[in-house]
């Protein structure tokens, strides 16, 4: 065999055995979908109520269409005592419920500071509220904290004494945004991680699949990315404001010629959030090109899935670092049997932030998202599980026969002062391929090329 032939099959095995140990050193904590106390089989208004209770707040669990919430498991003390964690991009407080919460903690774990060797007393107050009414207050202590073997001392953290608000099955929160929304003053715990030599470096990244019959749902990363788990490169922003990780977006369009925001578009990546939720006026105008209009008694916005053939829903088109991410008609709505008909909601919602966009669970999903400490800046790629849809029935939408020759115009304001009107047809990018999500790509290891790849190699010696 040719030297070059030699030569090109030495350079392949360095890099899938580099691959390997650069995705092997990674610290990964499992994010498990655990059903609520729901029934599976969700009625109408049990599970608009939930998406409802969500969209009015910067900081909440992490919850699919199907009503389950998206958790990892951290421990505290010596011996570690075990909680479901939220791990939350839009905010920067660990805090658990303390073994002194009586009522206000229902059912979840707690904190008991006298079974632990490494516990040190603190003592000062912390109280917190969220953007949908709920607070946790107690006050600060320290200890072991342990995430995926990785122990972390003398970390400083909350005990719960009242909480209102948190019903759902996770026990408490670990937020992961800069310490300058750190309520208690306290250093977060991935600046401690990287600061005692934990991790290599400064960055942790999310993978979640929005396909609930997948466990688990996903994986928080310490310390890197995954490269297995997206597919092409990541695309880097700078963090404008520290605090959120926010960021500037280069436009937010719907179709091909509506522009809902073209300049100083401020957004913030948080996992905490379920909707994506922007301006009042933008969110106006997107939903608008969707032909959805908003009802006060879900606090959504709703159209009749007919009114339109799939395709002639428009795509929706984030530009960030130059590099587009395309949501399409299965992917931002969500679709509920009405009986005789089918009602499909927006995941678009006004953000209780003034001008920022926040993008949750329904952006973060499709696309893996990586958050680099050092540098100040976010990346985002296309998640390998992009492509997944649930199944969607054959009368859901308008059908294409009778629409064939059916256009639909909207006339849309946005405080860009962008006006016009916007005839939408078949999408650049449509879904029709995704209902089977076994076909979705994986860039992972090929460990058959790779053995075949070694076996040649040993030959030509």
């Amino acid at each position: 065999m040719s030297i070059m032939f030699r030569l090109l099959v030495q350079v392949y095995l360095v890099f899938m055995i580099m691959n390997i140990f650069v995705n092997a050193d990674l610290a990964r904590i499992s994010c498990k979908r655990i059903s609520s106390s729901s029934s599976s089989s969700d009625t109408t208004s049990s599970k608009i109520a939930s998406i409802q209770n969500k969209a009015t707040s910067v900081d909440e669990n992490l919850i699919n269409e199907m009503n389950s919430y998206w958790m990892g498991t951290i421990n505290i003390g010596t011996p570690p005592q075990s909680f479901n964690i939220d791990f939350d991009t839009g905010s920067s407080d660990l805090w658990i419920p303390s073994i002194r919460c009586l009522s206000s903690c229902g059912n979840h774990s707690r904190y008991n500071a006298n079974k632990s060797s490494t516990y040190q007393a603190n003592g000062a107050s912390f109280s917190i509220s969220y953007g949908d009414g709920s607070f946790v207050k107690g006050y600060l202590d320290s200890d072991t904290v342990t995430v995926d073997g990785l122990s972390v001392v003398n970390q400083v953290f909350a005990e719960a004494l009242n909480m209102s608000g948190f019903n759902d099955v996770s026990d408490g929160l670990l937020g992961l945004a800069y310490p300058d929304l750190a309520t208690g003053g306290e250093t977060p715990l991935f600046y401690n991680m990287y600061a005692q030599n934990l991790i290599p470096q400064p960055i942790f990244s999310f993978y979640f699949n929005p396909d609930s019959s997948v466990v688990p749902g996903g994986e928080l990363i310490l310390g890197g990315a995954d490269t297995s788990k997206y597919t092409g490169s990541l695309a880097y922003v700078n963090v404008s404001t520290q605090g959120y990780w926010q960021f500037k977006v280069n436009s937010i369009t719907a179709g091909s010629t509506t522009t809902i925001c073209s300049s100083n578009c401020n957004a913030i990546a948080d996992t905490g959030t379920t909707l994506i939720l922007g301006p009042t006026s933008q969110i106006n105008a997107l939903n608008a090109a969707l032909g959805a209009t908003y009802h006060a008694s879900t606090g959504l916005y709703s159209v009749s899935c007919s009114s339109r053939t799939q395709q002639g829903f428009p795509n929706i088109t984030f530009t960030i670092g130059g590099q587009q991410f395309t949501l399409s008609v299965l992917q931002y709505f969500i679709i509920v049997n009405s009986g005789s008909s089918f009602t499909c909601y927006s995941v678009f919602g006004v953000s209780p932030l003034t001008n920022v966009w926040i993008l949750g669970d329904y952006f973060l999903s499709r696309f893996y998202s990586l958050y680099d400490i050092g540098q100040n800046r976010v990346g985002f790629a296309t998640s390998i599980s992009y492509n997944y849809a649930p199944y969607v029935y054959p009368q859901t939408f308008q059908s294409t026969t009778s629409a064939a020759s059916t256009t639909h115009s909207t006339t849309v304001s946005t405080t860009n002062g962008n006006t016009g009107s916007t005839s939408f047809t078949t999408p650049t990018t449509t879904v029709s391929s995704m209902v089977n999500s076994s076909k979705t790509m994986h860039r992972g290891i090929d460990w058959t090329i790779l053995f075949s790849l070694i076996m040649i190699y040993i030959r030509l010696q």
